[in-house]
């Protein structure tokens, strides 16, 4: 999946983004204005690949402390892929339409980010900052790097060209639209769960998931039988598997999920590996 993605960003980079002469997202647009105010200023032809390398590792060494082993590893191996891909993928000239441009090549630079993310690696840059504080927070935070972006284009309309800023703002908001839908670690569900096995319901949660569960005794209406409610939060991600951790116990269970927009107190959220 990793390889995949690097694979779609690198083909987003090469296909639609030099072909718009688009700033992307991130530090992917960070170094084409590096390389473009190199050329501007000095004349000097930089290559992409060294200067994302090279900004991936500054905000690595920013926040590695808190983020596993294997997630750094995988999304190194995705900087480090898409770095090569860059510079070996030719441009197709598949279209030049300046609408069908950021929209496009938006979308797939949205997807390469996204199959990273869901082998539970990253596509660096920014991405590192992002997971960092939806880790603090328990919330995503990918809105909060369009600020950044956002100064990126200010600058890059205010020195170059505003109409191409603009078609790089189309790029960047459909590329974050497609991580936020489909990326869902840092989104909360909630659970109400109606049983007549609440204890062996509990310890089959537990056994797959870490979440605290709040028991209420309640009384079924229709049968007029003693029920336990349980109630619950967990990421978006865990669904499933809480899911058929219930129905493996009790098939008969009641089960109610809903989005969380944000908690406040203690919440346990599962370490990146």
């Amino acid at each position: 999946m990793v390889s995949l993605g690097s694979l779609l960003s690198a083909f987003a980079i090469t296909n639609f983004v030099r072909i718009g002469n688009l700033i992307p997202s991130g530090m992917s647009g960070t170094s084409q204005i590096i390389i473009l105010e190199a050329k501007r200023l000095m004349n000097v032809d930089l290559p992409f690949g060294i200067i994302y390398f090279l900004l991936n590792l500054f905000l690595l060494s920013l926040v590695f402390k808190k983020l596993g082993r294997k997630f750094l590893t995988l999304s190194f191996m995705h900087v480090i892929l898409t770095s090569i891909l860059v510079s070996i993928i030719p441009s197709f000239n598949i279209t030049h339409d300046k609408f069908l441009i950021p929209i496009f090549g938006g979308i797939l630079n949205g997807l390469g980010s996204t199959l990273a993310l869901r082998a539970n690696g990253s596509a660096g840059g920014t991405d590192f900052i992002a997971i960092y504080y939806s880790i603090v927070k328990n919330k995503p935070q990918w809105d909060k790097i369009m600020f950044f972006n956002g100064a990126l284009l200010i600058y890059s309309g205010w020195t170059y060209n505003w109409d191409l800023a603009f078609y790089s703002i189309i790029y960047q908001v459909i590329s974050t639209k497609i991580i936020e839908n489909y990326h869902d670690r840092y989104k909360l569900s909630s659970f109400n769960i109606v049983t007549e096995m609440p204890d062996a319901v509990c310890t089959a949660i537990l056994k797959s998931t870490r979440h605290g569960i709040t028991k209420t005794d309640g009384v079924g209406f229709y049968h007029n039988r003693p029920k336990t409610i349980l109630y619950m939060v967990a990421n978006a991600f865990e669904t499933q598997k809480i899911i058929d951790a219930i129905t493996l116990i009790d098939p008969d269970a009641f089960i109610e999920i809903s989005s969380v927009d944000r908690i406040e107190g203690n919440y346990r959220q599962k370490p990146l590996e």
